[in-house]
């Protein structure tokens, strides 16, 4: 089967759910024996020099990219609100990225086009023009219920009006488009469900982001680990903002007055200049790292104080596969079929979750019962093998 991924950013390096979500089918495909192609945009904001991509990484797929500045321009987004588009769908087209696409058509002819996104179907015209494959949505997420629930969370001005109005629009696009592909393939069973809900009438297959266990569960639990918190997710995203700012001013005083002894470790990318760096005792912001599975390997807990967004949260599914004990709201599991106090620990306000946090501190046997039911949970349900296997028969069944 000859396979066309369509990005809107370049699948490396390894450092977000959604780059991670591309790089495992694209990785599964390829020791499936598929053919791989990916043409991704390659943006200013998340940009990667291709020559720099490993060369294990390089025997994959076949490589193409553009670059594109999607950085939000002012103008362009108060024109898109006069003429009633949605500016964030807007800022990925690219006439440089369609001539790409149809020379890749011109040389290929492909099975399966996997749209990795609602943001690459404005470029569906131009597929449906050079190829006779079947084309995929793959949803990452619902993407208006990201902006709807921002609004929700922003304070009432203007800001909170741009983000309603924005959500319009989104939801606008999405239900517009909802059919205009040959099958979908959401990340979670809950955004399936919603996307029948909402009028989907293609055959759906619902596909997780696929985890590889590294190791034993005593190697992914250093003795050194026993008073450490960890977060990681990239700053430049409301909902991450938000909840983190939320823990640090709820949380983390409940917590710390008790544990002199515990840190709390932030990483990402992207901090922005007004974020709080030296208010609070024992955090440590440590900014993008290499490898998020080490940094959070070398933690005892992870949290993800998650209030608004859609999809699932790839880190926490990287966390379980370490054997760690994560501690989230119900809106950060989301889509995650994970049980509280069973694989998960779960609490929706700071009380909640300061008892969880002084919980694991004071019984480090709940930490290592969570941190080893985790694993096994990500071995049972989200190993990318069977995962990338079952979405071929689903892709063999559409062909057929």
């Amino acid at each position: 089967m000859k396979i066309l991924q369509v990005c809107k950013k370049f699948p490396f390096p390894l450092r977000d759910g959604e780059v991670i979500a591309i790089h495992q089918l694209t990785r599964g495909f390829y020791e499936a024996g598929q053919k791989v192609t990916v043409a991704a945009i390659n943006t200013k904001k998340h940009f990667f020099p291709p020559d720099e991509l490993p060369v294990e990484n390089q025997q994959l797929a076949d490589f193409h990219s553009v670059l594109l500045d999607t950085d939000v321009n002012w103008w362009d987004a108060l024109r898109s609100l006069l003429m009633g588009d949605a500016y964030n769908i807007q800022r990925f087209v690219s006439p440089d990225f369609e001539r790409l696409l149809s020379g890749i058509f011109r040389e290929n002819n492909f099975d399966i086009v996997q749209l990795e996104g609602l943001y690459l179907l404005p470029y569906l015209l131009s597929v449906r023009k050079f190829s006779k494959a079947k084309v995929v949505l793959r949803a990452h997420n619902i993407e208006h219920l990201i902006w709807e629930r921002n609004s929700i969370m922003a304070k009432p001005g203007a800001k909170k009006w741009y983000l309603q109005t924005l959500a319009t629009r989104m939801k606008e696009f999405e239900i517009y488009h909802l059919n205009s592909c040959d099958a979908l393939v959401p990340i979670s069973e809950v955004d399936a469900a919603k996307f029948v809900e909402m009028g989907c009438k293609l055959p759906i297959h619902c596909c997780p982001v696929g985890m590889k266990l590294n190791g034993s569960l005593a190697e992914t639990n250093p003795s050194n680990s026993s008073q450490s918190i960890c977060y990681i997710g990239s700053m430049d995203w409301l909902p991450n903002r938000e909840g983190i700012e939320w823990f640090l001013d709820k949380v983390w005083p409940k917590v710390q007055s008790q544990s002199s002894d515990l840190k709390f470790f932030i990483a990402g990318r992207n901090f922005p200049p007004d974020f709080p760096d030296n208010h609070y005792p024992n955090v440590e912001m440590v900014g993008e790292v290499e490898n998020s599975r080490a940094f959070i390997r070398s933690k005892s807990m992870m949290i993800v104080p998650l209030f608004s967004g859609s999809g699932i949260r790839v880190k926490i599914l990287e966390a379980m596969a370490e054997g760690k004990t994560v501690i989230s709201t119900t809106m950060g599991v989301e889509g995650i079929n994970a049980t509280n106090d069973e694989n998960i620990l779960i609490a929706d306000d700071a009380d909640a979750f300061a008892r969880q946090i002084k919980r694991c501190l004071k019984e480090p046997e709940v930490c290592l019962r969570i941190g080893e039911n985790s694993r096994t949970f990500v071995k049972l349900q989200y190993d990318n093998e069977n995962l990338v296997k079952d979405l071929l028969k689903f892709y063999n069944h559409l062909l057929a």
